[in-house]
């Protein structure tokens, strides 16, 4: 494992994201991270020749994409293939990191961190390694959002479709609970899940649907005594323990008998 990582000065996200698989990923979390001017080696020795001395986005070496010239290509690429290559979270962001510095992006999550980047950079012009520092950060709390994202993808894929009296329905579980943005997108005026990792449940309607779940807090304070249902003020959000307000008492509803109280709620409404 490397005991020295040298990048170039004014690291920009490619080049970071390069050192944070090395650091994260790669067993270099103690790693020294030195900057040379793009282009140039450590002490002008070649690169590549010492194997405790691993270089990133300059020196022409095996984690630098310049000479290569390839679009799809980036030292986080590089390196990410090298390192940790059968990852899925990190797949989805350094692609997105290699579109970037190839200008060839369509996604935004790393126009953010490209910006950030930049912004240190202005912020710390002589102390490459300070933006180093505050990105790293910035680069866990990605992934941590990436992996989320695959759960949340897979939720959707074993979802549940149903009737509501409001329309159509969709019910996801998982530990993270499921995304209202995947359900809506897909059609769904109805959207309620389970979060596994506490019991947290929620139902929420489309907000430019006329739908008001009153009805369904009324059901469920009968079918569900002693869980402690929220009904938003706007009618269209039923909650029972979030992140921001946990409960003491969760839903002793299965996510499939959710939809039943659901779908029975239609008959009642015809």
């Amino acid at each position: 494992m490397p005991t020295v990582i040298v990048a170039h000065l004014a690291p920009d996200l490619d080049c970071i994201a390069a050192i944070w698989i090395l650091k994260r990923f790669g067993g270099a979390a103690d790693a020294l991270v030195c900057c040379v001017p793009a282009g140039t080696t450590l002490n002008h020795q070649p690169v590549d020749s010492d194997p405790c001395i691993v270089h990133v986005d300059t020196g022409n070496g095996r984690y630098d994409h310049h000479q290569r010239n390839v679009r799809t290509l980036s030292a986080a690429e590089l390196v990410r293939r090298n390192v940790a290559a059968y990852d899925g979270a990190l797949e989805r962001i350094i692609r997105q990191v290699t579109s970037f510095d190839n200008a060839t992006a369509t996604e935004r999550q790393g126009s953010d961190l490209t910006m950030l980047a930049d912004s240190f950079n202005l912020l710390y012009p002589d102390d490459p390694n300070r933006v180093v520092e505050l990105m790293l950060p910035n680069l866990d709390a990605w992934y941590a959002h990436e992996q989320h994202q695959i759960q949340l993808n897979e939720s959707f894929a074993n979802r549940i479709e149903f009737h509501s009296p409001w329309g159509r329905g969709v019910a996801m579980q998982s530990p993270f609970g499921g995304s209202s943005a995947l359900a809506f997108r897909g059609g769904a005026v109805l959207y309620t899940y389970r979060e596994e990792l506490h019991g947290w449940m929620g139902v929420a309607a489309q907000a430019r649907s006329n739908a008001d779940l009153t009805s369904l807090a009324d059901q469920l304070a009968v079918v569900d005594a002693g869980a402690q249902w929220y009904l938003h003020p706007s009618k269209r959000l039923l909650l029972c323990g979030t992140a921001k307000a946990p409960v003491t008492q969760t839903s002793r509803l299965s996510l499939r008998e959710m939809v039943t109280v659901i779908e029975g709620l239609s008959q009642s409404h015809r």
